[in-house]
């Protein structure tokens, strides 16, 4: 394992030799002050700097962009400000708008984005968007972008926009309180993007190649100000709420009612310009979505994404470390157990920079027992360390421990993980790459308490290579991650068996770009991920072969020929209820065909069928998806999965289905109401969410959340309704 991380800091630092940058930009204070209007006519913008020649980044990256698009940008000692002209060749059409809802996809939406990387490490940054409408988009961009932009950070910003006949205006003042930076540096990485779908063009100030995501940090200019940037008078929000949550459950056909009135802060400190601590007292999450429901064929548990906002603001830090099904920390860990949540008394977290090489972070959280849960009070604690290496690659440490009690403490019941990594990123983003150890400690913990894994990938234009290693010793117990594939629940005996696991996962990818008016790209992938026991016995393996096929309107064709392999050390059935269970080996074949439809189509949708063998008999399955736009105030959409299992007449037969219909609805850009109903047939259960949300002021929300969930002949199990203000008090 020490040699892999060697080879990757190798790989990095001759991967970032004669790195070369672009033209700058170069920024001047602001002359008078800024009125947000789309006007543009303050003497601030008329000596301002003005930039164009955007270049394509779809359907094609080699020429400039068909639709023009000019910027300029100011600031003074309160805000970054920013002025987008956006012209339109085709002003007949309709813009391509979801909603007016906030937090977009730019993949699906007319816009202008500003990306900023303030501490030139090439991981890190902020992403700023409006649509035509002035619907708003900000996120914080991790991992260098490789994944897109997380728009679960929530700040303070203002933004305006104006339309005239054949052009779109924008202007933004982002207030440096709401963004990080060093006060040492004068020279930022930046790039703007534009998504010109009514006209089937994505471009960008500095050519993103179209096999890269356009909010890539590895593609930026530099924006240079005349002397560094200071954040002036203190930093400091308080955010308190007031909640009513009335709740009936029933049980054994007895009925139980409650109605709770609760309070809580949080509180928002800048430290410094580069450092955050937030504390959060009695926080309530009831504004908070219901988890999307799935369905699941494995014996493994299944993965949920985090919703509540605390956890996710700055989460990249704690949560990124390990792989997708190796992760030290996770934080639905904390305060959501398997029969309830469980209340959370107080919470604080430090994250942010330490000049331009450190990153530093460190969460404590304290949960109260519950009686009726048989859940006794517990400590958590994370710190997570990264030093900058080279351009863009940095090695990161993480500690995180899980105790009784109400304070951090190393006694009879705790679990500790700790773990180093290295994360490769080359200049142009043709090596990414992972390497990590970790290990668990704790009461009645084995010797076999190790996990560690490499990844790299490398990527072109043309060609895309990936290998990955994963192990995991039966006694990596990490109570605070999650580590599913360890587990292995036994039907017969109803316990858990802990097994160790090794992963081999190699792809390769070809991708051709044909000149014609109708296909943009095709490519064929072969691809496997194949399990072993600890004697390096193979347990699992699929291996698949993948032709796919994008058309210039953004839809896609897909085909997939899968060869299986299952070994089963531990009973399991995928059939619920089964009286008999499978055991041993089984191999089968299987295929797939799919198809995406014009997302910037009214109506658009998604199919995939699944067909062929399945262990001892036979599957299909169905996955589809149906959207209806109205501009630009409601989307509405259902999606249906349909599994049919048949393995034999001892073995069982399944019918699954889960149906999911949903509307969103944008009264105006402050103001939203949702309302999806889930029917899950392996669950027994449906489930019905309303959630209306009016943002009155900035950051300070209004929220009504009605839920309830039944059993599939509509007797209800349980429902709630609840009513929550929140305020921001801003310094």
């Amino acid at each position: 394992m020490r040699s892999c991380i060697l080879l990757f800091i190798f790989i990095g630092f001759l991967s970032n030799l004669h790195a070369q940058d672009s033209q700058a930009y170069h920024i001047q204070k602001a002359v008078s002050p800024v009125i947000l209007d789309g006007m543009f006519n303050e003497h601030s913008w008329l000596h301002a700097q003005k930039e164009g020649n955007f270049i394509q980044h779809f359907p094609y990256d080699t020429s400039t962009s068909n639709t023009n698009t000019e910027f300029m940008l100011c600031y003074d000692d309160k805000a970054l400000y920013c002025a987008f002209i956006c012209y339109d060749r085709n002003p007949a059409k309709d813009f391509v708008l979801q909603s007016l809802k906030r937090d977009f996809s730019i993949t699906n939406n007319d816009a202008v984005v500003l990306s900023l990387s303030t501490f030139l490490d090439g991981q890190n940054g902020f992403s700023f968007g409006v649509t035509p409408e002035n619907s708003q988009r900000e996120g914080v961009i991790e991992n260098g972008g490789n994944f897109g932009v997380t728009t679960a950070w929530d700040q303070i910003w203002h933004s305006a926009t104006r339309k005239s006949a054949d052009t779109w205006f924008a202007e933004f003042a982002i207030p440096l309180k709401s963004i990080r930076f060093s006060s040492d540096n004068r020279i930022w990485d930046f790039n703007v993007a534009r998504s010109d779908f009514k006209n089937n063009e994505v471009s960008t100030l500095e050519k993103v190649p179209r096999n890269f995501n356009i909010s890539q940090l590895s593609f930026t200019r530099k924006l240079v100000f005349p002397e560094s940037p200071v954040r002036k008078g203190k930093n400091i929000a308080i955010i308190p709420y007031i909640s009513n949550l009335a709740i009936g459950n029933k049980t054994g056909g007895e009925i139980f009612n409650a109605n709770k009135v609760r309070t809580g802060t949080d509180i928002k400190i800048g430290l410094s310009s580069s450092l955050n601590l937030d504390l959060t007292f009695n926080p309530d999450f009831a504004q908070v979505e219901a988890d999307v429901q799935q369905l699941n064929l494995t014996r493994f548990s299944l993965f949920f994404p985090e919703r509540r906002q605390f956890f996710l603001e700055n989460s990249d830090l704690f949560a990124n470390f390990g792989f997708t099904q190796i992760r030290p920390f996770f934080s639905r860990r904390i305060g959501l157990g398997s029969t309830g949540n469980i209340p959370i008394d107080m919470g604080a977290r430090v994250t942010g920079k330490i000049g331009n090489n450190w990153r530093i972070g460190a969460m404590e959280v304290q949960t109260r027992g519950i009686e009726t849960l048989d859940s006794g009070s517990r400590n958590y604690f994370v710190a997570a360390l990264q030093r900058k290496l080279f351009k863009a690659s940095n090695i990161g440490f993480i500690l995180v421990n899980n105790s009784d009690g109400w304070v951090n403490n190393f006694g009879k019941d705790r679990n500790t993980v700790t773990g180093v990594e290295y994360n490769l990123q080359s200049k142009a983003n043709r090596w990414i790459g992972k390497a990590f150890v970790q290990r668990a400690f704790g009461n009645n913990i084995g010797e076999k308490s190790w996990s560690h894994a490499s990844y790299l990938n490398y990527q072109t234009i043309k060609w895309q290579a990936m290998w990955n290693h994963e192990y995991v010793g039966k006694d990596f117990r990490a109570k605070t991650g999650f580590v599913p594939r360890i587990e292995n629940p036994d039907p017969v005996t109803n316990k858990i068996i802990y097994l160790s696991y090794w992963r081999l996962e190699p792809m390769l990818v070809r991708t051709f770009y044909p000149k014609h008016k109708r296909i943009n790209n095709y490519s064929f992938q072969l691809y496997n991920s194949s399990y072993y026991d600890s004697m390096f016995r193979p347990t699992e393996s699929n291996s698949t072969a993948t032709a796919r096929m994008i058309l210039q309107n953004s839809s896609e064709l897909r085909a997939v020929f899968s060869h299986n392999f299952q070994n089963y050390y531990v009973p399991f059935n995928p059939v619920k209820n089964a009286n008999l269970f499978l055991i041993g080996e089984y191999k089968w074949l299987a295929g797939q065909l799919g198809y995406t439809s014009n997302n910037r189509k009214k109506l658009n949708g998604v199919v995939d069928i699944i067909f062929g063998n399945y262990l001892t008999g036979t599957r299909y399955a169905l996955n589809s998806s149906l959207q209806w736009r109205k501009q630009p105030w409601g989307v509405f959409a259902i999606t249906y999965r349909k599994e049919i299992i048949d393995l034999g007449k001892y073995l069982g037969r399944a019918n699954f289905d889960l149906l999911g219909v949903r509307a969103d609805i944008s009264f105006t850009t402050t103001m939203y109401f949702t309302a999806f109903l889930q029917y899950n047939t392996q669950a027994d259960n449906v489930n019905i969410n309303v959630r209306y949300q009016w943002r009155y002021r900035p950051m300070s929300d209004f929220f009504i959340v009605y839920s309830e969930n039944y059993r599939p002949d509509f007797r209800s199990k349980d429902r709630s309704l609840a009513v929550k203000l929140l305020y921001w008090f801003n310094t």
